[in-house]
């Protein structure tokens, strides 16, 4: 019975000293595991594709390890895109959003998160350290464009829903829009390089201000708002021993067309094939750029009486106020302007002559009103206007005439408040109006005294 017992307990005990190496040995493969496994670096984030490739392209990551581009291969946050002497390439993002780099560009991206569930919650942004590069808003900036960053050595840029290109050395930055708005800054204390949207103070540049675009130079506060010169934002930087940009790569900016085409073939796993040389071919013109359409007038002109036969300029009343407010008026009309999303004047550099659009004169003789004369009609022989916006000055020439009158001019400078207002007066007239917070449009009446009676006259403008 002993031995029975005692063969029974050192077989149970040599069971049990099994199972409990066993256990130590699955314990310490655990421990073993775990660091293991939190050492191994983390995956990259996709965040977007290669679409096109025309010469050489490269990414470098932060370990410094390079990798050539090609159709269809992905990029991830932390890398910089670069392109040689002649090369170009444009990426797709997870977002939709397209970004098209040209010669002797780096373009690094330090951040893009697309929330899909919350799109609002999405962040991008990209720090351009040479170069050229266009960029066409996707998801995320659409829904959170107060979260879009676009940096270069010199400047912070936000946007407003947008296409838009930017070239950038150490010393200058230029921007240009074709659709949309963007909000361009100097670097500061006040305006970091890590921080997201647009800076405080930012200088509004939008399509609607018509063939422009801003040139930052060194770290000065000031910018200027120049013609716009696609030669200049087509053209990148060239440093060290890089060679001009190749006659094969077609001049000028990359379109959307040529995005989408890329985009299209990516998707349909298209065998990439050699890009022949593109020549220009001398026997066709250059075809002259299409000058930019602008936006609706956000004026209407309000008459408080009733409409003279030939009145094709102003509106009653009640029909003039809908969806509008009024900004100034005189005994005879009133200028209404529709809200803006903008809250102050833009733009806030350059000076700009505008065209006059329409106008309407009439001569009121003394002691008499125009209901009651012949031939109220007078005519406007002439007329300027012409605004600085980096002063918030004004400066208007009118030439006026009537049968009964004469001619007469008028000429009037003063200053533009924030919320676009002006007015100016001299012992023989006044002149008060209001710019579109746009900066693209005006509407402006006037009051000239003559010894016969008075012009008065009501005007639209838009900027050339």
């Amino acid at each position: 019975m002993n031995e029975s017992i005692e063969a029974y307990g050192s077989t149970t005990f040599r069971a049990g000293k099994k199972r409990w190496r066993g256990l130590v040995a699955a314990v310490l493969l655990a421990l073993i595991a775990i660091p293991l496994s939190a050492n191994e670096p983390s995956k990259p984030d996709e965040v977007g594709r290669v679409t096109l490739v025309i010469g050489q392209a490269s990414a470098d990551n932060r370990k410094g390890e390079r990798r050539p581009l090609k159709r269809g291969d992905p990029v991830y946050v932390d890398e910089t895109i670069e392109t040689a002497a002649g090369g170009h390439v444009h990426l797709r993002f997870v977002d939709e959003g397209t970004v098209s780099l040209r010669p002797n560009s780096r373009l690094s991206i330090e951040l893009y998160h697309y929330d899909k569930v919350q799109p609002k919650n999405s962040a991008i942004r990209f720090n351009l350290e040479a170069g050229v590069v266009r960029s066409i808003s996707g998801k995320a900036t659409e829904a959170a464009h107060d979260r879009f960053r676009l940096n270069t050595p010199i400047t912070a840029i936000g946007v407003l829903g947008t296409d838009f290109v930017v070239r950038a050395d150490l010393e200058k930055t230029w921007a240009g829009v074709y659709s949309g708005a963007i909000a361009i800054a100097p670097l500061s204390a006040q305006c970091a390089v890590n921080g997201l949207g647009a800076c405080g103070g930012a200088t509004h540049l939008s399509e609607a201000m018509g063939g422009v675009m801003i040139e930052f130079s060194g770290r000065r506060e000031k910018e200027k708002i120049v013609p716009l010169d696609s030669a200049i934002l087509s053209k990148a930087s060239h440093t060290g021993s890089e060679q001009p940009d190749q006659p094969a790569v077609t001049p000028g900016r990359i379109t959307v067309a040529e995005m989408k085409a890329a985009d299209i073939a990516n998707r349909l796993e298209v065998v990439p094939q050699p890009t022949p040389p593109i020549q220009p071919d001398p026997l066709i013109p250059p075809v002259p750029p299409i000058p930019p359409v602008l936006p609706p007038s956000p004026f209407a002109w309000a008459r408080w009486g009733g409409q003279l036969p030939v009145d094709t300029l102003s509106q009653p009343y009640a029909e003039a106020r809908t969806g509008r407010d009024v900004i100034i008026g005189n005994k005879y009309f009133a200028l209404f302007r529709a809200p803006s999303a903008l809250t102050g004047l833009e733009p806030r550099a350059g000076a700009y002559d505008f065209n006059l659009a329409r106008d309407q004169v009439h001569f009121v003789g003394n002691g008499s009103s125009w209901q009651t004369q012949d031939s109220p009609f007078a005519k406007l022989d002439a007329a300027t206007l012409r605004v600085d916006f980096a002063q918030r000055e004004f400066s208007t020439h009118l030439e006026m005439s009537h049968p009964q009158a004469g001619a007469a001019v008028l000429d009037l400078s003063g200053p533009v408040q924030d919320n676009g207002i002006f007015a100016a007066q001299d012992a023989a007239g006044k002149v008060a109006g209001a710019l579109s917070t746009d900066g693209a449009h005006a509407g402006m009446l006037f009051e000239r005294e003559v010894p016969a009676g008075t012009f008065h006259g009501i005007t639209d403008w838009t900027k050339k």
